[in-house]
């Protein structure tokens, strides 16, 4: 293993020098600006600016009736409309709003009667979403205990939140494009002959190839998170990371702040990032063939969007909730589907990450298997 070094660094300078992945660093730089230009220049960012100040106002304080009955007032059509003299009650108004979900008046409404209405439709959640009633008792404590609401400012944290989907999209495509190729490249170039017959053909080769596409993966998506965290942070702050994850989405029952989704989001990405990387080069090698797997990846990517599993097929359905770009999104907030593993539940997002390790770890045994066996029968 004395030349494995040597092998790793000529193979991440051969990935990294690649035009397809200098031109797929970009595609992900512009995604990054796109997604964190995107809410300033639709609303304008001294809009943003304006309503941030103004809504941060109202930082710490119980949404209850003395909150709400202070907003009543000066709401302009049922909360639609915005001006300076309401813009602070508008993440307020929100949340209100969300907790009804069926067009209720605002101000006809105490705020125990939005609670109550809260945890109605979020029972009504979970019975579409075929859950036990195991897992309503397990998830039942959770959601009181994120009663009453806090208000805390959030949008800036928000964007980083969603951005971080984008990035993940990008991610899966810098594996299926550029890291396919870490194989099938030498047997296209009819060379795997000459690798074949070196004295570090077989294992020292194979590993500084998956390291080095491992580490090009994982280095672009911490990269990217971290350029993305500071332009939020320098854009619009990153204020309301202490904000329960509620104030968004008041059908979650899950007890967590924005601060902590988002860590769990960048978690999720970093191992999906593996799980794409893994499954990328190590079936390149079994194939023999880049397109295929790059077709695979996006097909993939594309039908775990398309909502055409029920709940009724519980499994099937949490397996599509586990997939990456479901699991990264905002909106699995409200998937509470858990998982039992030795008599105790489990939510996808501690399972998740553990899962997409090791099915990489399995994948790249199989490239392995297959690479090895090429070289003793290929030839």
């Amino acid at each position: 293993m004395k030349n494995f070094g040597l092998l790793f660094k000529y193979e991440l300078k051969k990935i990294l020098k690649s035009r397809l992945t200098i031109a797929m660093m970009i595609v992900l730089l512009l995604t990054i600006v796109i997604e964190v230009l995107a809410p300033g220049l639709m609303e304008g960012f001294s809009a943003v600016r304006e309503s941030a100040e103004a809504q941060k106002t109202l930082d710490g304080r119980v949404i209850d009736d003395a909150l709400l009955n202070e907003m009543y007032p000066v709401l302009s059509d049922n909360g639609n409309i915005w001006d300076k003299g309401n813009n602070k009650y508008r993440g307020i108004a929100y949340a209100e709003r969300n907790s009804f979900r069926n067009g209720a008046t605002l101000s006809d409404h105490t705020a125990s009667q939005m609670y109550e209405a809260r945890r109605k439709n979020i029972e009504a959640l979970m019975e579409k979403e075929d859950l036990t009633g195991e897992e309503k008792e397990w998830w039942s404590d959770k959601i009181l205990s994120t009663e009453p609401f806090t208000f805390f400012y959030y949008q800036g944290s928000l964007i980083l939140s969603q951005g971080l989907s984008g990035v993940l999209m990008v991610l899966m495509l810098i594996s299926a494009l550029c890291l396919s190729t870490v194989f099938t490249s030498e047997h296209r170039q009819k060379t795997d002959q000459l690798v074949l017959s070196c004295k570090n053909g077989r294992k020292e080769t194979y590993l500084a190839k998956i390291s080095a596409g491992l580490s090009v993966v994982t280095g672009a998506s911490l990269i990217a998170a971290l350029i993305m965290a500071v332009s939020v942070m320098a854009l619009y702050g990153l204020d309301g990371l202490n904000a329960m994850v509620q104030l968004e989405m008041p059908m979650s029952a899950y007890s967590i702040t924005v601060g902590r989704f988002i860590l769990i989001q960048m978690g999720t990405m970093v191992t999906a990032g593996l799980l794409f990387a893994s499954f990328s080069m190590a079936f390149s090698e079994i194939l023999k063939n880049s397109l295929a797997v790059a077709g695979i990846m996006v097909g993939l990517f594309i039908f775990s969007q398309l909502e055409i599993i029920p709940h009724e097929f519980r499994f099937l359905k949490l397996l599509n909730m586990m997939i990456p770009s479901n699991e990264i999104s905002v909106w699995s907030l409200m998937e509470h589907q858990l998982i039992r593993i030795g008599g105790q539940f489990f939510t996808r997002y501690a399972v998740s990450p553990v899962a997409y390790i090791l099915v990489s770890l399995f994948f790249l045994l199989a490239g392995w298997i297959s690479y090895h066996r090429f070289q003793v029968t290929g030839r």
